[in-house]
Parts: structure tokens; C-alpha cells; sequence
């Protein structure tokens, strides 16, 4: 973990350094400070993490005790759209280069229940715990045998995603002096950057069994990115729009991104159970922590149309589309041994862990851009 920090750390200091004044003395170019262009946006954001399974499940109460059905506290959480706010900072450098800080943050919450019904004798509905913590007595909370015992969960979950940046660009479009029409614009972009995605699940439960009482869970699912990407973008046009466009002075632009990064993840959760009439040996808080590193990819494509609308102003419609090859997925137990080695719930999780799997982010904002600087020294928006 640490080695990484200083991996990352080493990338940024080598973007900044690139065109400090230092490593611009056989140049002409320099900070042109009164060039320099802030941006801030906001919109709407889309992330489509994995479902959250549950800790309850029904199954038999006879042998061979098997698991009958599991739940979601939470689920299709891509069809839940959020808010994001953004900015940057660029500051050209020469005729050709630009080094910029930027940042973004973009929240998405859910609300979804879940309820356990026995639908026949035989059945149990019951809250496992975390972990099973002692195999000898009987760990999760049970409705009893009878049918129409219910257990209901109400969840709620906040997610957090976010990332911050400093990268430098090329522009590699020539110069052509005595043409007309001048070449689209074209960009490679190097740099460093931190993401995090924080996820905050907040469960209570209730039983009509009158011996159970009410139950939460509550569980802290974070997730942090550390790592380095490349991009190449410029100018496009539509064939059957161009004319549209140009009329109305409208710009596009593009941008293919891709980097590898380091993540790291670190989960905690906590049972606390109620019972009004405590279950022999029922264990009524369980709690967890566990931690989990990979390798992840993170690309996707960036589409922005823009518009002046002074000689210091531009506004534009920013829209970001990302995979992330890594993140993490809940897998909760579902099982419990008691006396004599019974396994309740088999063919469940066996234990709490942390999987992986694949996520897709879309973000969309309407961007002010504003120039700096005395009006003498500036020059116009491009």
C-alpha cells in the first residue's frame, strides 16, 4: 500500500515537474498565468454498482436443513440517478502544453426492502450472522415454524464517488499557416490521479414472531484508486449536423481515457439484534472487518459540446462514460452450524467476504468556463 502512495505520488511530481520553469528554460513558452481558465459544473450521475445480498433466508427446518431462497437489500441500483459537482483549473504552458487540477464528487442513494415469508411448515426465515463465531451454540436470530412468520428488512444506501486529478496535455494539431480551414484540434493527455467510491448501508429488521425483536446492520464499504492513465481526444463533427452546428457556433469535442490503478478496499460491518426474549446462546451483536486489494482498469470516453458566449466565457455539455474493471461485492453468510455440527441454511455463503465485479459510471454536467487575467494579455477562448 504504501509503495503504491509513493507510485502515485512519483506520477503526479512527474506531470507538475514537466513544465515547471526549470524544465522549460531551453523553451520559449512559460506560464501564461493570464491564460489561465477555471471551469466548474454540475449534473447528474449514474453508477451501476453490484446488488447488495441479504442475511436473511428461508429455509427447512428439518433435514437436510437446505436454503430455500435468499434476498437484496438492495437492487438494481443502476436505475438510481444522483448528482455530481465538478471543477478544474488549466494553465497553459507555451505555445502548446497545459497543466491542470481538477476534481469531481457525485452522490447516488437507494432505498429497497426485503421480507422473508415462511410460506409452509418446515420453514424458518432467519438473520445470520456476520461470521459464526462459536459452532456449538446457535449464532442468528429465527422466526419460528409457522407459516406466515415474516422478516422485513428496510435498507438504505449512500454512495459517494469521487476523484482528483492533475494531468498535463499536448496539443498536437500544427500549425498551418495560409489555409482557410484549419485542422481539427487533437490533444494527448498524460496524468495522475486518486478515485474513491464510499458506500454507507444502513438495514433495520422486524419480525411479527414475538420472541425476535427488531434488528439493524450497518456497514462502511469503501474503496480507494490510486493510479495513472493516458488520453487522446480533439475536435469532431457530425457529416449530416455540420452545418447545424457551425450555424449555431456550437463545438464538439472527444476524449479516449484509459490508466491502470491500484485499489484498495476496506469493509466493516455490525449486527446488533434485539431480542425481546433472548434465544438460547443467540449471539446479539456480530461484527466484522475485512480488506481486500486488486488491480483495476478504469477508461471510457468523454463527449463535450461547447459554446462561447463572451470573450471570457464558454458554456458546454459535459457527458463522461466509464468502466471500472474492479469493484467490490458483498458476499454475506448465510449459514449456521449448531450443536452437534447442524448446518442451518446449507447451500448458503459459508462466511462474509468481499468479491469483485464490474461497474459502469455515467456523469453528465453543464460546464461554466471563465478566462482570468488583465484583457490586454488575454487570449480568446478556443
Amino acid at each position: 500500500m504504501t509503495v503504491c502512495r509513493y507510485l502515485f505520488a512519483g506520477a503526479a511530481l512527474a506531470a507538475l515537474t514537466a513544465f515547471s520553469p526549470a524544465a522549460q528554460a531551453q523553451e520559449s513558452g512559460s506560464m501564461q498565468v493570464g491564460n489561465t481558465t477555471v471551469s466548474v459544473g454540475g449534473g447528474t450521475a449514474i453508477l451501476t454498482l453490484p446488488d447488495v445480498p441479504s442475511l436473511i433466508a428461508r429455509h427447512s427446518s428439518a433435514a437436510p436443513f437446505s436454503q430455500l431462497e435468499d434476498f437484496k437489500f438492495s437492487d438494481d441500483f443502476g436505475d438510481e440517478i444522483g448528482w455530481n459537482v465538478n471543477g478544474s483549473i488549466a494553465v497553459p504552458f507555451g505555445a502548446n502544453k497545459t497543466l491542470s487540477l481538477g476534481g469531481f464528487w457525485a452522490n447516488i442513494d437507494d432505498k429497497d426492502s426485503a421480507t422473508c415469508i415462511t410460506t409452509a411448515a418446515g420453514q424458518n426465515c432467519r438473520l445470520f450472522p456476520l461470521f459464526d463465531p462459536d459452532p456449538a451454540v446457535l449464532n442468528s436470530s429465527s422466526t419460528a415454524n409457522i407459516v406466515g412468520r415474516t422478516y422485513a428488512s428496510d435498507a438504505e444506501r449512500d454512495v459517494d464517488q469521487w476523484g482528483v486529478s492533475l494531468e498535463s496535455r499536448w496539443n498536437l494539431t500544427p500549425e498551418v499557416m495560409g489555409v482557410t480551414r484549419a485542422p481539427k484540434r487533437r490533444t494527448f493527455t498524460l496524468g495522475a490521479d486518486i478515485r474513491g467510491i464510499d458506500q454507507d448501508l444502513d438495514v433495520s429488521f422486524l419480525s411479527n414472531n414475538p420472541v425476535v425483536g427488531p434488528a439493524t446492520y450497518t456497514e462502511d464499504l469503501d474503496t480507494r484508486y490510486y493510479g495513472a492513465y493516458a488520453a487522446w481526444g480533439g475536435d469532431y463533427t457530425l457529416p449530416f449536423l455540420s452545418g447545424v452546428t457551425s450555424g449555431l457556433g456550437l463545438r464538439s469535442s472527444f476524449l479516449l481515457r484509459g490508466g491502470v490503478y491500484y485499489a484498495d478496499t476496506d469493509y466493516s460491518g455490525r449486527i446488533v439484534d434485539d431480542n425481546s426474549v433472548t434465544q438460547s446462546g443467540f449471539t446479539a451483536s456480530s461484527a466484522l472487518s475485512l480488506s481486500r486489494t486488486d488491480t483495476a482498469f478504469i477508461g471510457g470516453l468523454v463527449l463535450e459540446t461547447s459554446k462561447r458566449i463572451g470573450a471570457r466565457a464558454m458554456l458546454s455539455l459535459k457527458s463522461e462514460y466509464e468502466y471500472y474493471s474492479y469493484v467490490p461485492e458483498m458476499a454475506y453468510n448465510q449459514v449456521d452450524v449448531t450443536v452437534g455440527t447442524t448446518v442451518l441454511g446449507a447451500g448458503g455463503q459459508v462466511g462474509t467476504r468481499i468479491g469483485s465485479d464490474g461497474a459502469f459510471s455515467a456523469k453528465t454536467s453543464l460546464r461554466l468556463t471563465i478566462k482570468l487575467g488583465p484583457r490586454e494579455i488575454m487570449e480568446p477562448l478556443k
